[in-house]
Parts: structure tokens; sequence; C-alpha cells
């Protein structure tokens, strides 16, 4: 049996962590790793994870020197991962371990890629169901790469991927994008995923919000070709309304229209202020590329060498 790598990210889930070492140790296959990566915890994930690794080497750690973010993280994993089949997952038991066979009989039966696809989620606000909808539709249209609703990043691959994954050097990644992106035979796995066992997500509107803009940046030209699009309509509007104004002076019709001014001259200036933005975050993406700064620092290894 070849071994399997199972790489979690974690941040603040101390009380998952027994319980999810037992249940892969249960199902899956004894040829396994499992690399916990530890994105900045200030409980004590950390510990217990230190705690089973001094009796299964099997479980290893990378404990990264700050809160680096899911996508950096992930990453950092899949750089130690030796196995020549590799699964990611989170540590909060909604990728749910049963689902790990499974992935593994995709693959066996010639698969590359295999991701989970989230058909349902228990006690999820119906505010949430329809911004996650409207996330994936808006990405995909804005986006050259399609990426398909609700997979996340619960996905299992093969070494093959794995060697082609790790060759993107970028700072700004988008993992979710770029697996859409690579090609390869692909198949999808759907499953309802429960409700959280311990602790609350840390994952906040505001991160998911980011993380939809940096897809967008890193896979798409478009929202600049929307904003030239949409600056050449405007041009010949005013370009009309400049000629019409010309034509109403010289036959002697003009008539005061502050409302009217204030209102064009808002409305143009924020479309303007807008695609500015718009501009400011593909320089700023570029200004983070250029930079070459490392996409995360490394405190300390358990059962890991290099």
């Amino acid at each position: 049996m070849s071994l399997i790598s199972i790489i979690i990210p974690i941040y603040d889930e101390e009380e998952n962590i027994y319980p999810l070492y037992e249940e892969i140790k249960i199902i899956t296959p004894p040829a396994f790793e499992v690399i916990w990566v530890d994105d900045g915890s200030t409980d004590d994930s950390l510990k217990k994870i230190a705690a089973i690794s001094a009796s299964d080497d099997r479980v290893k750690c990378i404990s990264l020197s700050r809160n680096f973010g899911h996508q950096a993280a992930l990453l950092a994993g899949l750089r130690f991962a030796k196995g020549e089949s590799i699964i990611i997952m989170d540590g909060d038991f909604q990728h749910p371990p049963s689902l790990i066979p499974l992935f593994l009989e995709k693959l066996s039966a010639g698969y590359d890629i295999v991701s989970g696809k989230r058909t349902t989620t228990e006690n999820i606000s119906y505010l949430k169901k329809t911004s996650s909808r409207f996330y994936y539709k808006l990405i995909n249209f804005l986006s050259d790469t399609h990426i398909e609703e609700n997979t996340a990043d619960f996905r299992a691959f093969n070494r093959k991927v794995l060697n082609v994954i790790l060759q993107f050097d970028e700072k700004e990644i988008f993992l979710r994008g770029i697996f859409s992106w690579i090609g390869f035979k692909k198949n999808i796995v759907n499953y309802k995923s429960p409700e959280r066992k311990f602790g609350y997500s840390k994952y906040s509107s505001a991160k998911m919000f980011r993380l939809g803009v940096k897809g967008v940046l890193s896979f798409s030209f478009k929202p600049l070709r929307i904003s030239l699009v949409i600056g050449t309509i405007i041009s010949i509007v005013a370009f009309i309304f400049a000629i019409n104004a010309v034509i109403a002076y010289l036959s002697g019709h003009t008539v005061p229209g502050w409302t009217s001014l204030i209102i064009a001259v808002m409305m143009f200036g924020g479309i303007q202020l807008l695609f500015l933005g718009l501009i400011g975050e593909y320089i700023a993406s570029l200004f983070t590329e250029i930079k070459n700064r490392p996409l995360y620092i490394i405190d300390q290894t358990i059962n890991i060498s290099e």
C-alpha cells in the first residue's frame, strides 16, 4: 500500500485534534501520515498534536510563526507531503473524514483529482447560503477559470498533480482556482457537511470576501475589460450629452439644471473611483509578487525531516 498524506491546516482547534486523529486512524489504511499545519494558533492545539506525535510517528506538524492564512498553511503542508496520494481537509469535522476511503477509491480508479462538493450544511443560515451561491456565480462570471460551486478545499489528488501544484510560486495563491486551471482527470463527490462539533468558524465574511477578490484577480483580467467597456459607454453618452448641450445653447433653450449636474458629477466620479480601486487591487497584487517575501515562516516542526 502506497503512502497517503493527509494535510490539515488548523487555527485554534484544540478540541477537534484528538477526535479527528482517532477517526482518521480508524478509517484510513495504516500507511498514512497526518501533517497538521498549525497556522499560529493561540490555544493548546500544538501541545495536543505534540502529545499524539510522541506515540505515533505518523503524526507530524508544521508550526508557523504566526497566522499566515489558510492558503499559505495548505501550501506549507503540501511541500512536506511524501505520499503518492494526498488529501487536504479542514480540521473542524465539516469535511467528513468518512469520505477518505471513497476519495482513495476514486484515485485508484484512475482519477487525478477528486473534489468534495458540499450539497447541504447543517444549521447554516439562509443568508449564508444565499451569499455563498452569489459568491460562486460572481467569481465564475468574472473569472476565466470555472470553479465548481461549494467545493472549497476538500479534495484528494495524486503525486503527479502535487508536483504540478508545487511549481507555482505565486504569493497571492488561490488553490481552488489552481486545481481548476491545471486540468487533469477530475471527479466530484457530493457530501452533506455536518455541524461543527467544537469551537466556531474562524473564517469571517471579511476573509471570505478577500479570498474571493484574490481568486478573481489571480485568474482573470475580465474586471478590467468590463471597466473598459463601461468607460467607453459612459464616454459616448457624455459626448452625446455635450453635443445636445451645445445645440441647446446655440438655439437659446438652455435651462438651469443643478440637480442633474450634481447627479452626473457624483455618478461619474463614483465610477471613476471604483475603477481606480480595481486597478489598485491589481497593482497591490503585483507589488506583493515583486517583494518576493516568503509565503509563510516555519517556527518548528514535529516528526518531519527536511
